[in-house]
C-alpha cells in the first residue's frame, strides 16, 4: 500500500507536532507501507539529515518551500496537489486541514486528523473544516483523545460518531545501551540523590513554577529541565532560579538526547495545570494527548502527573503512575519524598508504565489501528 502523509509541519524543527508527522509515517513505513510525506521546509538540511534528526529512517519527504508568509498553506496545499497527482496512491491522510481540503475538492478520498475543536480554529480554518465535513470524499476524521472527540461532535452536526476515531499520541521503543544513557551528558549533580526529571517545553501550563517550588522544598533531591531555554523563564514569571543548586537547566535537546535524558531520571514530573496554553494561545488541557505523557512510560521510570479527567484516559492513579492534583504543591511533596525512600514502588509503577505503552500505544499500534478505522470507513462507502 502506497500512503500519502500530508502536514503542515516545518521540517526540522523543535515542535512537538514535527515529531509525532516524522514516527507516525515511521511507523506506516514499518508496517511495510510505502509512505511519502509531504511537509514544510524548516531549516535547511537532507531528508537524509531530518530523518537522523529524528531517530527515523525508510520514507519519502517532500517539503514545500516558504515563499509568500501569507499564503504559505494554501501554496503548500496546491503544492502537495501537484506532488500528489503525480503518484499512484491508495491512502491519503494527515494534519494538514488546508491540504486535505483541497484534495478532496479534487475528488481525493482523504482522512484528516486533528487536534482541535472546532472553535479552537480561526475564522477561516473553521470555514475550510466545515467544507470538508460536507464533502463526500472525507473518509473520517482521527482526533488523540475521548474528550476531544466529544467536544467536536457537540460542536457539529455534519459528521456521526462513528466516523470520528480516537487514536491517543504514542511513542517509539527506544534501545540503549547503558554506555548510551551514560553517554548524556549529565550536569554535576549528586549522583546519590535521587534524579527527578521533567522533559519538555518551557511555557504556561506546563507546571514549570511548581517544579521550581518542589526544587526550593526539597533540596535533598536534584531537579532537571530538560528542554526549552532559560530565558522562557522570564516569559512564564520566572525571574530568580539561578540560585538554586539542586535545579539545573539542560536548554534545548535533540529527541534522541531527550530520551537519553528520561532514562537518567529516576522519576519524570508531568504537572500540567488546569491551564495549558500553546504558543498561538489556546488552552488545550480539557482535550490534549501529551507526547510527553507516552514517552515517560516508555522509558519505563515511575511517573507523577497531575490529575487531569483527559490524562485519566491513558494513566491510572497507583498502577502505572501517581497522580495529584495540580496545585496541591503539599501532595507533590509528598509523593515524591514517599518515592525517594521506595525504590520498590518506583520500578512497580516504571514496569506497569512501560508494558501499558508496548502493549498500547507504540506508534506502530496506532498506525495499524488508523488504517483499520480507514479501511473500515471505505468499505461502508
Amino acid at each position: 500500500m502506497k500512503i500519502v502523509y500530508l502536514s503542515d509541519s516545518a521540517l526540522p524543527s523543535k515542535r512537538a507536532n514535527s515529531v509525532h508527522v516524522m514516527h507516525m509515517c515511521n511507523a506506516f513505513k514499518a508496517l511495510g507501507h510505502e509512505t511519502v510525506l509531504f511537509g514544510l521546509s524548516g531549516e535547511k538540511a537532507s531528508a537524509e539529515k531530518i530523518m537522523q534528526w529524528y531517530g527515523v529512517n525508510g520514507f519519502h519527504i517532500k517539503l514545500t518551500s516558504l515563499r509568500i508568509p501569507k499564503l504559505t498553506l494554501w501554496w503548500h496545499a496546491w503544492n502537495m496537489l501537484r506532488g500528489v497527482k503525480k503518484l499512484k496512491t491508495d491512502v491519503i491522510f494527515g494534519r494538514s486541514l488546508y491540504g486535505c481540503y483541497v484534495l478532496a475538492k479534487n475528488g481525493y478520498k482523504v482522512c484528516l486528523e486533528t487536534h482541535d475543536p472546532i472553535n479552537a480554529l480561526t475564522k477561516k480554518q473553521r470555514e475550510i473544516f466545515i467544507k470538508l465535513l460536507k464533502s463526500p470524499n472525507l473518509i473520517g476524521i482521527v482526533v488523540i483523545s475521548e474528550a476531544l472527540k466529544n467536544i467536536i461532535l457537540s460542536q457539529t452536526e455534519l459528521i456521526s460518531e462513528d466516523r470520528v476515531f480516537v487514536a491517543h499520541d504514542g511513542a517509539t521503543i527506544q534501545s540503549f545501551t547503558d554506555s548510551d544513557i551514560a553517554s548524556y551528558p549529565w550536569p554535576n549533580s549528586k549522583n546519590e540523590r535521587l534524579q527527578i526529571g521533567y522533559v519538555g517545553t518551557i511555557s504556561q501550563g506546563r507546571g514549570i513554577e511548581l517544579i521550581v517550588e518542589l526544587a526550593k522544598m526539597l533540596g535533598q533531591l536534584d531537579f532537571h529541565i530538560i528542554g526549552g531555554r532559560k530565558e522562557d523563564l522570564v516569559k512564564i514569571g520566572l525571574v530568580d532560579t539561578g540560585s538554586l543548586e539542586n535545579l539545573f537547566f539542560h536548554g534545548f535537546v535533540s529527541p534522541k538526547e531527550a530520551a537519553l535524558a528520561r532514562k537518567r531520571c529516576d522519576v519524570l514530573l508531568a504537572p500540567y495545570q488546569e491551564n495549558v496554553t500553546l504558543k498561538s494561545g489556546k488552552n488545550t488541557a480539557k482535550y490534549m494527548s501529551p507526547l510527553k505523557v507516552f514517552e515517560y512510560m516508555e522509558a519505563g521510570k515511575a511517573i507523577i502527573a497531575s490529575d487531569l479527567p483527559v490524562l485519566r484516559e491513558v494513566l491510572t492513579d497507583g498502577e502505572n503512575c501517581i497522580l495529584i492534583a495540580p496545585t496541591s504543591i503539599s501532595d507533590w511533596v509528598k509523593e515524591i519524598v514517599s518515592l525517594s525512600e521506595n525504590n520498590t514502588l518506583r520500578q512497580a509503577l516504571g514496569g506497569k508504565a512501560s508494558q501499558s505503552l508496548h502493549m498500547n500505544y507504540t506508534w506502530e499500534k496506532r498506525a495499524e489501528r488508523i488504517l483499520a478505522f480507514i479501511n473500515e470507513q471505505l468499505e461502508k462507502q
